[in-house]
């Protein structure tokens, strides 16, 4: 299976991009800039010892099978715009949460629905939303193992089980079943509550974990 991490640059796509190809996953890392792409890919790849290709967010969307969107989320609905026929053909993953920071805390920044479900309305086809509460900086950091719960929402079945599946093959990471997409409503705003709670009680970045 070819997993692409679409705007894999940032700290997300780094911690995904890494500790996939450590689970065994093809990976492909995407960019607007495919020299950026290339580079981050070969620093990805002293890291962990794993191949990983970087190329062009247009390739990448083209030779994956799991599309992993870490676009910043202001750009995101244009870019899903722009390439919507051919994510329609993939399993697209949305790890996107809208939000803001107002003074000393962070809101969720989306009205009406979730930002999974709008990016779900443009591609038409398999989309799934999975690890908006994962604290992207520490992810990115293979000395840490987080032991995090990620929620995995969806409407079709198999795009689910696809992406639970990618989900539990990274060590620490259990994947559970979090409903129809538009769950998606809740666990998306459970990112900034996260952000302020770890700020209130000075802690480091933080996830989730149902015990």
């Amino acid at each position: 299976m070819i997993i692409s991490i679409l705007g894999g640059t940032g700290s997300l796509g780094k911690g995904l991009a890494m500790r996939l190809a450590l689970a065994g996953y093809e990976v492909v890392v995407g960019s607007r800039d495919e020299k950026k792409a290339f580079l981050k890919a070969r620093e990805y790849e002293e890291l962990c010892g794993c191949r990983i290709k970087g190329t062009s967010n247009e390739k990448a969307i083209e030779v994956c099978d799991v599309a992993i969107l870490t676009i910043p989320w202001e750009n995101v609905l244009d870019f899903v715009r722009e390439h919507r026929r051919s994510l329609s053909k993939k399993v697209v993953v949305s790890p996107i949460v809208p939000m803001r920071r107002e003074g000393n805390s962070f809101v969720y920044a989306f009205e009406n629905g979730s930002m999974a479900e709008r990016i779900a309305e443009i591609v038409e086809g398999a989309v799934v939303s999975a690890f908006q509460n994962v604290p992207a900086k520490r992810f990115s950091n293979l000395e840490e193992t987080p032991n995090f719960d990620i929620v995995v929402c969806g409407d079709d079945a198999r795009a689910k089980e696809v992406v639970m599946e990618i989900v539990n093959s990274v060590k620490n990471l259990r994947a559970l079943d979090g409903g129809p997409l538009s769950n998606s409503r809740i666990v998306e705003r459970l990112t900034p509550f996260i952000i302020n709670v770890a700020i209130a009680n000075g802690l480091k970045e933080i996830g989730i974990k149902f015990i």
